[in-house]
């Protein structure tokens, strides 16, 4: 008889899911935090002619968030199914090469783009107010891009390592640094919108530095090692496909970006872009938090994708799509009722923008709704292996937007931009209902799919005799008898005195026709650790051994799990 109660489960996912999503969410702010911080500074000092400048050079800025995200991202899936199946050595070799790959990649786009500044500046749509602006602003950053493109790309690394809060003190120690320069270059210093730049590379060289304090330990699922690709690693392109669609999503809001500044330069001209400035500072704001809201969605059902738990995968999804909305509403009402807070951090004087900022700010808001949502189910397509729906969705998504944008400029004017934004939004949410393969599955309610059990509660000897008692009827008397060996037995003797943390027994029927026997615990020590310790052979190949516990820590949970190799 099948014993199914999700409860527990789902409140380890939820309390999982806020330690990676609050450090990460703070940690890309703060580190993206660079162009917002940018913006407030220049335009103080050096007024709107220096700030549309920023928006003429911010293509480039996504153009580094594209090549980081398909590495971090992509090689963050592996890494973290690596985690639920032991295998620590393909591990580190991802992580290596994917280092290596995004720093030679992101130096030689640097190149190209910093020989041919001048046509690039004018495809941004540089104007002749603000070019020599957006010309010191381009090459400061070009030559800083590699560190940049890094930083980015190892927060990712940390989450999946489980050392989230060295990844949000790294963002905010290279943000604090960012301001810091800032402030002295731009204020103290007259160091001009070059000072601007140099606090942005700064900045992401001092979280680089803090990241490197974990990326150095031997122990590490992110360590250096040899990058050089072994049998069953994976290629290039299984290395970024997870990514694909972030990625995308990123070089097409470039794109986007592009477009946009076309249409408000032809509108309202330096006001315009001006206007694109500040909204495009929202609307990166907004992306980020919906990214940090949405991503751990990636580790998380990557995990249970390791340990073939497809009902852990669609509790996930259910999950973060509540904690991800209880986050994001408040804000949008904040911003719909004062569009001000974001108006007032510019000094701006220029009354058309004054006149046409407010309503631009409350229709990005509104939207950041539906695009909350479809976030969710592209990052939750890409981690079930269907990246190419993911990426089709927001290519429909950012197409649309462009496309839009340039229709509406007659009709809408200024807003035309945050209008289309809105539409495609809604054409995103259209294709998924109907061409996204179950995308919106599980969002209501659960779904027990491939479970014979799940249980849960405090973890004491009481409750393990008492999960594997009601065991009998789905694992035969050897099979119990391991899981007795394994883990019940062990753990009741290694729980310390005083300790009853929240654990969930899981049984699964794995699609390779093995049973599961899965026991989760909310602690970051491994109890066992003490009386088994687990032999660490960094340099040598890991394979999962049937009926052998796989001991492993992911974001703050201890799992143990049994894949039992006697079948009915």
């Amino acid at each position: 008889m099948e014993i199914i109660n999700e409860k527990e489960e789902r409140g380890l996912i939820r309390r999982s899911s806020i330690r990676y999503m609050i450090p990460l969410m703070l940690g890309m702010l703060f580190a993206q935090s660079a162009p917002m911080v940018d913006a407030i500074c220049v335009s103080g000092k050096l007024g709107e002619d220096a700030l549309s400048a920023l928006i003429t050079v911010m293509p480039l800025g996504y153009l580094i968030s594209t090549v980081g995200t398909l590495g971090g991202l992509g090689a963050g899936v592996f890494i973290a199914k690596c985690s639920g199946s032991g295998e620590k050595a393909k591990a580190a070799r991802v992580f290596s090469r994917t280092m290596l790959l995004m720093t030679v990649f992101t130096a030689f786009i640097a190149l190209l783009v910093g020989i041919f500044h001048e046509p690039v500046l004018s495809a941004f749509c540089a104007t002749e107010e603000n070019r020599d602006f957006a010309r010191e602003y381009m090459l400061i950053t070009l030559i800083g891009s590699p560190v940049l493109v890094v930083a980015f790309a190892a927060e990712y690394f940390l989450l999946n390592d489980n050392n989230e809060t060295l990844s949000m003190i790294g963002a905010i120690a290279g943000a604090a640094a960012n301001i810091l320069v800032d402030y002295i270059g731009i204020y103290a210093l007259n160091g001009g919108i070059g000072a601007a730049a140099l606090g942005t590379v700064m900045g992401s060289v001092v979280t680089c530095l803090v990241f490197l304090l974990h990326f150095r330990k031997k122990d590490r699922l992110c360590r250096f090692t040899s990058p050089r690709r072994r049998e069953g690693d994976p290629s290039l392109l299984e290395l970024i496909k997870p990514g694909a669609a972030e990625g995308v999503m990123y070089f097409l809001l470039g794109v986007q970006l592009l477009i946009q500044n076309f249409v408000l330069k032809d509108s309202a001209g330096t006001s315009g872009l001006g206007n694109s400035a500040v909204i495009e500072n929202l609307q990166l704001f907004i992306t980020i938090f919906m990214a940090g809201a949405t991503d751990v969605i990636y580790p998380i059902a990557s995990s249970y994708y390791g340990e073939q738990n497809r009902s852990g995968v669609l509790l996930a999804k259910r999950t973060l799509a509540r904690i991800s909305y209880m986050l994001l509403v408040p804000i949008v009402v904040l911003l719909c009722a004062f569009p001000e807070i974001m108006i007032n951090l510019y000094a701006i004087d220029d009354q058309v923008m004054l006149d046409t900022l407010p309503w631009g700010i409350r229709i990005v808001s509104a939207t950041a709704l539906l695009d909350m949502i479809g976030a969710l189910l592209m990052d939750f397509l890409s981690s079930a292996g269907k990246e190419t729906k993911a990426t089709i969705t927001m290519v429909i998504q950012l197409s649309a937007s462009c496309l839009l944008a340039i229709l509406l400029e007659k009709p809408c004017g200024i807003d035309a931009p945050w209008y289309a934004d809105l539409l495609a939004g809604i054409a995103a949410l259209i294709y998924l209902i109907f061409f996204g393969e179950n995308a919106f599955k599980g969002l209501l309610r659960f779904y027990p799919e491939n479970l014979r059990m799940l249980t849960g509660g405090k973890l004491t000897g009481q409750n393990l005799e008492a999960w594997l008692e009601a065991s009998a009827d789905m694992l035969t008397e050897q099979e119990r008898q391991l899981v007795s060996e394994q883990i019940t037995g062990p753990l009741q003797a290694a729980i310390p005195e005083g300790k009853r943390p929240n654990s969930t027994w899981t049984i699964l029927e794995r699609d390779d026709g093995r049973k599961a026997v899965v026991l989760r615990y909310e602690d970051k020590t491994d109890y066992l650790d003490r009386t088994q310790p687990l032999e660490k052979k960094p340099d040598e190949e890991e394979t999962i051994v049937f009926n052998e516990c796989i001991r492993s820590e992911f974001i703050g949970t201890q799992r143990m799990m049994l894949v039992l190799d006697h079948r009915e």
